[in-house]
Parts: C-alpha cells; structure tokens; sequence
C-alpha cells in the first residue's frame, strides 16, 4: 500500500515539476518520469488494476472523442485528399523503420511498429502496454519524437513564414 502511494506521489509531483518548467505535454511525460525514477531507486514496481487501467483508458478514450466537433469534421472534407496522402506516407515509413528495427536491431515485432506508428504518446504507451510490448522502448521514441517536433516547429514556422 505505501508504494502505490509513493507512486501516486511520483507521479503527481514529476506531473507537476514538468509543468512548472513548461515542458512538453507536461502532466504525460513528467507523470511517467516521476514514476520511472521512483521505480528504478526502489526498484520496486506497483502493479496496476485491471479497473484502474480501464478508467485510465476511458479517461483518454474521452479526452480524444471531445476533441472531434462539426467544425474539425468541415475541415476534414476540405482537406480530404492530403489527410490521406499524408496517413499513407506515415504509415508506409514507420512500417520500412518498423522493419528495419526488426531486422538490423533485434526488436520485437510489436515493438517495432508501435514504435514507429503515427500517434500520440499516451495512445501508443497504452497499445504497447496492451500488446506486451516494451513499453520504455516505445515511449522513448515518441517522447523523442514528439519533442523534437516541438522544439523544431519554431523553425519551421519561421522558414515557412508563419509567426513563432
């Protein structure tokens, strides 16, 4: 009971340590360090309810529905054609990363290609968890990934003439 507590505890205080120092997706990625750093001192992991991790799920299942409103599904018919070209070259370059990943450095196969699919971080943490990938695995590649288009999108911005 202590350890889920002290984990609970982790996890709020990385959560709130990477807001303060604005980073990116803030609550997500400090939450899993604050609990990856507890974890590895007291190497001590706290297993997680199949309940708990239903409500967690729902919970993002939620966040990612309310997202969806008449106006972004308007924008959808207007950019129909490039939404699709551009799934389609994702999809095709994380399935040869994927591949690649699983031929030349020993990945699994599952954790190959969630960690080279197209998505979120929490999405793709909770499809790794589910598949028995190794998760740490899939999560560092997104959060890397995640993070440098975040850092990078400035620059981007600025070559293509938008306002930073």
């Amino acid at each position: 009971m202590l350890h889920a507590v002290l984990t609970v505890a982790a996890a709020a205080g990385g959560a709130g340590l990477a807001t303060l120092l604005r980073l990116p997706a803030a609550p997500l990625l400090g939450a899993m360090a604050g609990v990856a750093a507890y974890s590895l001192l007291r190497d001590v992991q706290v297993p997680v309810p199949g309940a708990a991790k239903w409500v967690v799920y729902a919970a993002v299942g939620a966040f990612l529905g309310q997202q969806v409103t008449s106006e972004s599904l308007a924008a959808l018919r207007s950019a129909a054609v490039p939404i699709l070209v551009t799934v389609l070259a994702f999809l095709v370059f994380g399935l040869v990363l994927a591949l690649a990943l699983w031929r030349f450095a020993g990945f699994d196969a599952h954790t190959a290609l969630l960690a080279t699919a197209p998505g979120g971080i929490a999405q793709m943490g909770v499809l790794s968890a589910e598949a028995k990938a190794q998760v740490p695995v899939v999560l560092a590649i997104h959060v890397l990934r995640v993070t440098s288009v975040i850092v990078l999108m400035s620059l981007g911005l600025k070559l293509m003439g938008g306002r930073t």
